[in-house]
C-alpha cells in the first residue's frame, strides 16, 4: 500500500514545541502536587491526550468513525423514534456546524473535502485544483465510505461535548443516548410509512424543538440548511443562486422550496424504487453496478448504476440552481449526508447479494486533488485524504467491511445474503399500495406498478451523456401519453422544436418567477420519470481533455403496466411495447437556468429504449432474473440513432495490468477484518 506523509513544516515544528511545553508544564505541575494526584500513568495519559489533540488540530486526522464499537445506522424516521438520541443528534449537528472554519473537524472543512473551496485537507496535498471526490469513476462507492465515517466521527465528538455541557446529574441520561449514536440515512426509494410524506418533515422544517441544559428551546434545524454566515467566504470562489450564503433546495427567489422537494420526491420515488430493484436483480459485479462510468468494462447490460440513481436524487433536491445540483458545493447541504449514507447502505447490501466482487481497476478520467488523469486505481489505491493511521490512507479493500469503521445497517446486521434479498423484495419489489395525493401535494397520482408475472418485460430509456457537458447539471424528463394540455409538443417532435414556450406544468407555490426554472415537469399527468447528469459549476472534465461519459436509465415499466391495466396496451412484450412507445414516448432536456436544449446541442448525448425479459422469483428469498437488455430499434427518438462507442485512453480496459502507477504490486492476499478493539470479525481472500 502506498502511504503518504506530510513534509516537516512550520505546523509540525509548532506541534513539537507545543508537546514540549506540555511536558514541561506537566512536570512542573507534578512537582508541586502530592504523587497520588498525578501518577505516572495519569501523566502519560494526559500527555497522550494532549499530543492527540495537537496532532489532530495540525491536520493529521485519523478516520476511525464513532469510537464506541459497532452499531447500526438507522433510517432517519427510526432514529427519531428514540427521543433522547434524536435530541442529542440534533444538538451535535448544531454544534458541528458552528465549529470554527479553520478547525479540520468542522462542518465547513469536512464538507469542503468533496469540492470547493478546493483546499487541501489532512495534510494530503493537492496535485490539481479541484475536489477529492471521484465521481464517475471506479472508486466512487468505496471513497465515500471513509468520507462518511469522518463525518460520523465528527458528529459523535460533538455529541460528547453536548453531553458534557449538561449538569452532572443529567449526564447519565445523555451518556445512554450517546452510546451507539450513528448518522442516519434517508431511504428515498422505499414506500414511506402510511400517512407520512415522501420526505420527512424533520429534514424540511426550518426550526426544531430540543432539550438543552437550560430546558426546552427552539433552534434552527441543522438538517434544513447550512449557513456560511452573512456572506460566502472568499475562498469558496463561487456558489449557486448568486453566491447565496445559505444552502438552498430547488430555490425560488433565494428561498428553499422544500414543499417542492417533497412533492417531486413523491412522484419520482416509484422510478427510483424500480431502478434499485432492477440493480439488485441484475447480479452484475459490484464494480460495474457502483459506478456510472461508461467504459469498456463498465458497459452494463441494464444501463444503470447506483451512482446514476444517486445523481438524480442530487438533481431533484437541488433543482435548477440549488446547491445539491452542483458537485462543487453539494456536500454543504445536510441532505447530502442523509442521501450518501443511503447510497453506502445500498452498496453494502449489494456486497451481500454479489459476494466476491468489488472495485474494478480503472484509470482516473480527469485531474483531481489527489490523482492525475490517466492514473491507474484499484481496490488497493489509497483513498486520499482519509488516514487510517499516522502515515497511511485507507484503501478500498481496507473499508470493504463497514464494521471496521464501527457501523453496519439493519439489513446487513447478520451478514446474510438471504436476509438482504428478503429486505430488497419487501422494500423495493414491484407493487405496493396505490399512491394518492398526500401531504398537500398537488400532483397526479403515480401508478405504483405491480409484481412481475411470467412473460413480463422491463423497459427503460437508457441515457448516455457527458457528465460535465454543461456548467451545472442537466436533466432528461420523460413523458408517456398525451402531450401537455397547452399543445406545446415535447422538444423532440417535429412541430415542437425549441421555441422557448414553457409547457403546462405546475408552478412552484403558484409563482411564475423568471421562466422555466420555476416549473415542475414532474407534475404533468404524462410524466414517467427523469434522469440527472450531475455536473460541476464549470463545463468540461476538470483539467482533462476527454469527455466523462456516464449512463443511467429512466424506468418505463410501471407506466406501461398502467397502460396495460387500462386496456391501452396488450402486454409488456416488445411486440406491443415498441410501437406504443414510438407513438407516445417523448422527452425534454432542461439545463442550467431552466433552459431547454435540443438533443444535438448536448455533447455526446444518446438515448435508446431497451427492454429485457424478467423471470419472476419463486419466493421472497429470491430475486427475479433480469435477462440481458436489448435495444428496441423501431422505438426511434432523437439521439437514438446507432452509434459506435470508441474507447478513449482513460477508459477502463479489460486487460488492466496488475502493477499500479502508484508503485505497488497487486497480489492475492488474505484480509482479516477486526473491529476497533481488535476483535476478529471474519477473513477473506482478495
Amino acid at each position: 500500500m502506498v502511504a503518504y506523509s506530510k513534509p516537516r513544516s512550520f505546523a509540525s515544528m509548532l506541534l513539537a514545541v507545543f508537546v514540549l511545553l506540555q511536558v514541561t508544564v506537566a512536570f512542573s505541575h507534578n512537582g508541586h502536587m502530592h504523587p497520588a494526584h498525578r501518577s505516572p500513568a495519569a501523566m502519560d495519559s494526559h500527555l497522550e491526550d494532549t499530543r492527540s489533540m495537537l496532532v489532530e488540530r495540525a491536520g493529521n486526522v485519523q478516520v476511525k468513525g464513532a469510537p464506541d464499537g459497532q452499531f447500526p445506522r438507522l433510517e432517519i424516521r427510526e432514529l427519531k423514534k428514540n427521543a433522547d438520541q434524536w435530541n442529542l443528534f440534533l444538538l451535535a449537528m448544531e454544534r458541528f456546524q458552528n465549529k470554527p472554519k479553520n478547525d479540520p473537524m468542522s462542518y465547513y472543512q469536512i464538507a469542503g473535502i468533496h469540492g470547493r473551496p478546493y483546499l487541501q485537507w489532512n495534510g494530503a496535498g493537492m496535485k490539481h485544483t479541484g475536489g477529492y471526490c471521484p465521481h464517475g469513476q471506479n472508486t466512487f462507492g468505496s471513497w465515500h465510505r471513509p468520507y462518511l465515517s469522518v463525518y460520523e466521527q465528527a458528529v459523535y465528538l460533538n455529541a460528547q461535548e453536548v453531553v458534557a455541557s449538561f449538569p452532572r446529574n443529567q449526564q447519565g441520561r445523555w451518556q445512554s443516548a450517546l452510546r451507539g449514536l450513528r448518522i442516519p440515512y434517508f431511504d428515498w426509494a422505499a414506500e414511506p410509512p402510511r400517512g407520512e410524506p415522501a420526505v420527512p418533515t424533520s429534514i424540511r422544517d426550518q426550526t426544531v424543538s430540543v432539550i438543552k441544559p437550560q430546558g426546552r428551546v427552539t433552534i434552527r434545524n441543522p438538517l434544513y440548511s447550512y449557513s456560511w454566515g452573512n456572506s460566502l467566504p472568499s475562498e469558496m470562489g463561487w456558489g449557486p443562486s448568486n453566491g447565496y450564503p445559505t444552502t438552498l433546495r430547488r430555490p425560488v427567489s433565494n428561498r428553499s422550496d422544500n414543499y417542492g422537494v417533497n412533492a417531486i420526491f413523491g412522484q419520482a420515488r416509484v422510478g427510483w424504487r424500480q431502478r434499485v430493484f432492477a440493480l439488485f436483480a441484475s447480479g452484475q459485479p459490484w464494480g460495474r453496478a457502483s459506478t456510472a462510468a461508461f467504459g469498456v468494462k463498465t458497459i452494463r447490460s441494464n444501463a444503470d448504476s447506483f451512482e446514476s440513481i444517486h445523481d438524480d436524487i442530487h438533481g431533484q433536491v437541488g433543482g435548477v440552481d440549488g446547491h445539491m445540483a452542483y458537485l462543487d458545493v453539494a456536500a454543504f447541504d445536510p441532505f447530502f449526508w442523509l442521501h450518501h449514507t443511503n447510497i453506502d447502505r445500498l452498496l453494502t447490501m449489494y456486497q451481500m447479494v454479489v459476494p466476491n466482487t468489488y472495485v474494478i481497476p480503472g484509470r482516473v478520467n480527469r485531474d483531481m486533488a489527489q490523482w492525475d488523469a490517466g492514473q491507474l486505481t484499484d481496490a488497493n489505491t489509497p483513498l486520499v485524504p482519509f488516514l487510517k493511521n499516522s502515515r497511511s490512507a485507507y484503501s478500498s479493500n481496507d473499508v470493504k467491511e463497514t464494521r471496521v469503521l464501527g457501523y453496519y445497517y439493519p439489513e446487513t446486521a447478520s451478514r446474510s445474503r438471504q436476509e438482504v434479498i428478503r429486505a430488497v423484495n419487501r422494500l423495493y419489489g414491484q407493487g405496493e399500495r396505490p399512491m394518492w395525493k398526500r401531504d398537500g401535494e398537488d400532483a397526479a397520482p403515480i401508478y405504483p406498478g405491480r409484481p412481475f408475472k411470467a412473460g413480463d418485460y422491463d423497459t427503460v430509456l437508457s441515457v448516455v451523456g457527458d457528465k460535465f457537458g454543461m456548467p451545472g447539471s442537466y436533466q432528461v424528463h420523460c413523458f408517456l401519453g398525451a402531450q401537455p394540455s397547452n399543445g406545446t409538443a415535447p422538444s423532440h417532435l417535429p412541430t415542437g422544436m425549441i421555441n422557448g414556450t414553457a409547457p403546462t406544468v405546475k408552478p412552484i407555490n403558484g409563482t411564475t418567477g423568471n421562466g422555466t426554472s420555476n416549473f415542475e415537469y414532474g407534475f404533468d399527468s404524462t410524466y414517467v420519470g427523469s434522469h440527472t447528469f450531475l455536473g460541476g459549476s464549470v463545463a468540461g472534465s476538470g483539467n482533462g481533455t476527454a469527455p466523462t461519459l456516464v449512463e443511467g436509465s429512466i424506468p418505463i415499466t410501471a407506466a406501461l403496466q398502467e397502460k396495460e391495466a387500462n386496456g391501452e396496451l396488450a402486454s409488456l412484450h416488445p411486440d406491443h411495447v415498441e410501437p406504443y412507445i414510438k407513438e407516445n414516448l417523448s422527452y425534454k432536456i432542461v439545463g442550467p437556468n431552466g433552459q431547454e436544449f435540443a438533443p444535438e446541442d448536448i455533447p455526446n448525448f444518446h438515448v435508446q429504449v431497451k427492454s429485457c425479459e424478467v423471470q419472476p422469483s419463486a419466493s421472497e428469498d429470491e430475486l427475479p432474473e433480469y435477462k440481458d437488455y436489448i435495444e428496441l430499434p423501431r422505438a426511434q427518438l432523437p439521439a437514438s440513432q446507432p452509434w459506435t462507442y470508441t474507447p478513449g485512453p482513460l477508459d477502463t480496459t479489460p486487460d488492466t495490468p496488475a502493477v499500479s502507477d502508484e508503485g505497488y504490486c497487486v497480489s492475492k492476499q488474505t484480509i482479516r477484518y477486526v473491529d476497533p478493539d481488535g476483535n476478529f470479525l471474519y477473513e477473506e481472500v482478495v
